[in-house]
């Protein structure tokens, strides 16, 4: 059996409307951010420590890339069912995109998420 490469990723020149990537981002460094709030009576800055916000992470969901504007592309989501959810714009700069094979694409087309039971068309009796 034989070993398929693994995509280190693709360049951004290679990228084409159309194509099915997943968007890996890098490690964000765990650093606060900082908000000057004013300055005390000394004239020293007031700083204030904001909780940098955790985004969910996307590796390996597949993302088609739906248009781009050298640094930006706009993305969007391939969901269970084969409809495309977005739009997401990302720095090209500052990701790396890793194409996928048209069978992993494929899978998550043909899932198909199961209907919820509708409601029965029975009126409500009052009490």
């Amino acid at each position: 059996m034989g070993k398929k490469r693994v995509s280190i990723g693709i360049a951004p020149d290679d990228l084409s409307v159309g194509d099915f990537v997943a968007v890996v981002e890098p490690n964000l460094k765990t650093r606060r951010e900082r908000m000057v709030m004013g300055r005390d009576e000394d004239g020293d800055p007031i700083v204030m420590h904001v909780p940098h916000g955790q985004q969910p992470p996307t590796a390996g969901i597949p993302h088609k890339v739906l248009g781009i504007s050298w640094p930006w592309a706009v993305f969007g989501v391939l969901v269970p069912g084969g409809k495309v959810d977005g739009p997401i714009i990302h720095d090209l700069r500052k990701i790396k995109c890793m194409r996928l094979d048209a069978s992993y694409v494929d899978a998550i087309k043909a899932f198909e998420k199961p209907e919820i039971e509708k409601k029965s068309q029975e009126p409500e009796i009052p009490f």
